[in-house]
């Protein structure tokens, strides 16, 4: 039995993460071990995804089936996506659909998540089972919705703002393994209140900008200053392309990216508990690297190039190369060769590219 949760407005009907990036690196949830995620789903008895409104193609559904059954594999939390055309009212449609199709079977806790979106009604609504309340209260509902959904469905991707709440819940579900409280949780300082109902605007377009200013932002005389002044930009939720710590690729890089707000509060908070390395440049390249140590999975190393005001942060490298696993833990992409290298000479790496404690 579900309980009350909220509901997004969504205008019309028809996924990434440090920044999308350095924000869950590009919802990269990237995983090396499709052919048992597949096996596995075609043992399962019930959809993980039915997309009766048609708002997703095959690959996106298939995208998020596998993300849904590492999270049920992980976490003990059975979540399906329903996408249905013209329910006669949501909130009554997802409890009863939440019961009826026994959402939480699958968990042995019998913890359920149930998302519905419904285009024509104009609503997506997040059903949280009574087993996990205490890991998913409304405030974290609310705020999934408003910052990090909404920002995607905006642009009409309601796959991608679909899966980068499946991150969020990820995360969410981590830290409660851990015992982690909600105090440093930023949807617990700034969020809107939980059983929010926001208006998503689908397809209505990017968000407004969100900052005035973009000079504040220069690249430090060391790669240490830079991306302390990057941080400081996250922290103000200030996702513009432009800043001039960016090198140029990365400029252009980010002016077709989706940032939320939520994905910048993120990045900020885990990288806050991690411990950063001394910067490992070559001068003679002009090239320059942070990392952090391998124990910490979940804070990827930075990349950094000598400009002629500084050093500028290169995420581009870190699309082109990081991968992050289902547990948020990243790796290099080996077949991808980069000029990094010289800053991990001292490591090893495993098979899959993950780096050895």
């Amino acid at each position: 039995m579900p309980r009350s949760s909220s509901s997004t407005e969504l205008r019309r009907g028809t996924w990434m993460g440090p920044l999308g990036i350095g924000l869950a690196l590009l919802l990269a949830f990237t995983i090396p071990f499709w052919g048992d995620v597949l096996s596995w789903l075609r043992a399962q008895p019930a959809e993980l995804v039915d997309d009766g409104a048609g708002l997703m193609i095959a690959e996106q559904r298939a995208w998020l089936a596998e993300h849904h059954a590492f999270l049920l594999q992980d976490y003990g939390i059975d979540y399906r996506v329903v996408t249905a055309a013209g329910v006669e009212d949501i909130n009554t449609s997802a409890t009863s659909l939440f019961e009826s199709a026994g959402v939480g079977n699958r968990s042995e806790a019998g913890r359920g998540l149930l998302l519905v979106i419904d285009p024509v009604a104009d609503k997506v609504r997040l059903e949280v089972g009574y087993a996990l309340e205490g890991v998913f209260p409304d405030a974290f509902i609310a705020y999934v919705e408003q910052r990090q959904m909404v920002p995607f469905f905006r642009t009409g991707r309601v796959a991608d703002g679909v899966l980068a709440a499946t991150e969020m819940i990820v995360t969410r579900a981590q830290r409660a393994r851990a015992g982690a409280g909600f105090e440093a949780e930023a949807w617990v300082l700034g969020s809107g209140g939980g059983g929010a109902t926001v208006t998503a605007r689908l397809g209505a377009g990017p968000e407004p900008k969100s900052w005035d200013d973009t000079s504040g932002f220069a690249p430090g005389a060391s790669p240490d200053q830079t991306l302390a002044r990057y941080f400081s930009a996250m922290s103000a939720r200030n996702a513009s392309p432009e800043l001039d710590l960016y090198n140029a690729s990365t400029r252009t890089m980010l002016r077709g990216w989706t940032v939320t707000r939520a994905q910048m509060d993120n990045l900020v908070r885990d990288y806050r508990s991690c411990s950063a390395e001394p910067a490992i440049i070559d001068s003679a390249a002009g090239l320059a690297v942070i990392r952090y140590p391998p124990e910490e999975r979940g804070c990827a190393p930075f990349f950094f190039e000598r400009g002629e005001g500084g050093w500028l942060l290169d995420l581009t490298m870190m699309q082109r190369a990081i991968r992050f696993g289902r547990s948020n833990a990243w790796r290099f992409d080996l077949s991808i060769g980069h000029p990094y290298r010289f800053a991990f000479s001292d490591w090893q790496f495993d098979n899959n590219g993950f780096p050895l404690p």
